[in-house]
Order: structure tokens, then C-alpha cells, then sequence
């Protein structure tokens, strides 16, 4: 198994800093971010955030969902095309499905005003299955 390792130079020597000791420095959202099903994180990572995010006690941070929420939306923004054509909800681990299908169907309206404004046509996006 490959391990990623951070060499920093202190009192000239090198210190190897582990996965999970650099992952420890992150904040919650990043954390949240980096286990996220849809990232392109290692499997290692993604375990090692959830485990850190579970000592930090996450669910008692405040306005932590609401940063999610933002983190979704703005993710749901750039990627509504493919999340389109792919006719695919995607998942969360930190928020419900209900609340992933209310982002996605406002920002296939906002996408939807955005295209229709540019006059560009939509015809082939019309049955979404949301």
C-alpha cells in the first residue's frame, strides 16, 4: 500500500508526516469534503476523514451543514450537465437525499433560466427525472 508522506525540514532533519496527521490539520468542511463519495480522494483518505471528523465530534460544529449545503450547491453548479445526462441523484454522507434532490432541483432551474437566456436550446434535458 502506497502511503503519502510530507517531508518537512525542522531542525535539519526531516520529519515524515503521515496521511492522517495532515489530514488531522484540515477543518471540518474540508474533511466533510474529503469524504464525500463523489471526490477523487483514495479510499485511505476518505476512512481517515471520516474517523477524524467522528473525534472532532462534527455534527456539534456550528452552521456546519450550512457550509455542506454551500459545498453542494456550489459542486451542483458546476456539474449539473453531467449530473443531467447522467439522470443520477448524487450521494452524501452528511446530508439526506431529500435535501440533495431540493439543490439539484434548484440548480436545474437556475442552469435551466441561465441556458434559456442565452438562448441556448434545452429540449434534450426536459424529462429529468427529479
Amino acid at each position: 500500500m502506497v502511503k503519502l508522506i510530507r517531508l518537512t525540514l525542522q531542525n535539519n532533519c526531516f520529519q515524515v508526516m503521515t496521511l492522517k496527521e495532515k489530514l488531522n490539520k484540515l477543518s471540518i468542511i474540508e474533511l466533510v469534503i474529503i469524504a464525500e463519495p463523489h471526490t477523487d480522494y483514495t479510499d485511505e483518505a476518505k476512512t481517515h476523514a471520516l474517523d477524524l471528523l467522528k473525534e472532532k465530534k462534527w455534527e456539534n460544529s456550528p452552521h456546519i451543514f450550512d457550509e455542506i449545503k454551500e459545498y453542494w450547491s456550489n459542486y451542483v453548479t458546476e456539474q449539473i450537465k453531467f449530473i443531467l445526462l447522467d439522470k443520477k441523484i448524487p450521494k452524501s454522507l452528511f446530508l439526506s437525499e431529500v435535501d440533495i434532490k431540493e439543490i439539484v432541483k434548484i440548480k436545474f432551474e437556475e442552469w435551466k433560466e441561465r441556458q434559456e437566456l442565452l438562448g441556448i436550446d434545452i429540449t434534450k434535458y426536459w424529462a429529468v427525472p427529479f
